[in-house]
């Protein structure tokens, strides 16, 4: 057998096995296979992702941080189960620290931060325009740029505790067949142009709104029972 010879590329990073089952975990719950008010049994867990107990209660333990698992001591653990209420609470909140990521961010992206976001949010317009689901990983991945460019400690920490629940939120009522493909293309569109055209104003604004522009969404979510009332 041939000796694989070295290269001056660096090496990946080596991850943590309790990230690993954290984005196992975190991609069941955005795409509903573990569903809303759901019990987690460690035993089923462990079982279905081959790890020990400990990298799974560790994944547990973050998802509670973000909002997308409850805890009760001595009683359960399950993923979240929000009313009506709470998710529009959460659209609204949740933007509104979108809206200032993206005020902080987009003054200080590099041309190569810029371009890939734009990209990216091409992508999600052109998803939309043929009405299909977008990347979720490419959304992630936009804000994970905007949040390195703020270099904002506060923001990093407002977003590790919000960003997957205003996702999760966001992305359910997609799993029900309830969106509405144009409104999220216009709106996608006109991020793209603020970003590419470096206007944090118009780009924070298009943010900041975008909840306001939502109530026949919401209405629809409401009378599909996505959530509880």
């Amino acid at each position: 057998m041939p000796i694989p010879k070295t290269t001056d590329q660096p090496q990946a990073p080596r991850r943590l096995l309790r990230d690993v089952v954290y984005d196992k975990m975190f991609a069941a719950i955005i795409d509903g296979t573990l569903e809303f008010g759901e019990r987690l049994n460690d035993d089923q867990l462990v079982a279905w992702l081959g790890v020990s107990r400990t990298p799974v209660r560790e994944a547990i333990a973050k998802l509670a941080e973000q909002a997308l698992v409850d805890i009760e001591a001595n009683r359960y653990t399950r993923i979240v189960d929000p009313t009506f209420d709470e998710f529009v609470d959460t659209m609204d909140v949740g933007y509104a620290v979108w809206s200032l990521l993206l005020e902080r961010a987009v003054p200080k992206l590099s041309s190569a931060q810029r371009d890939e976001i734009v990209r990216l949010l091409d992508a999600r317009a052109d998803a939309f325009a043929a009405e299909q689901d977008e990347d979720v990983a490419g959304i992630v991945r936009m804000n994970a740029i905007l949040l390195e460019a703020a270099a904002s400690s506060s923001l990093v920490r407002l977003w590790a505790s919000g960003g997957p629940r205003l996702l999760l939120l966001s992305r359910r009522p997609v799993a029900n067949a309830v969106f509405d493909h144009a409104q999220a293309r216009a709106f996608t569109v006109e991020l793209r142009d603020a970003v590419r055209d470096g206007d944090a104003d118009a780009a924070a604004a298009a943010v900041r709104l975008q909840p306001s522009r939502l109530q026949g969404w919401f209405d629809a979510v409401r009378e599909a029972g996505v959530y509880r009332a």
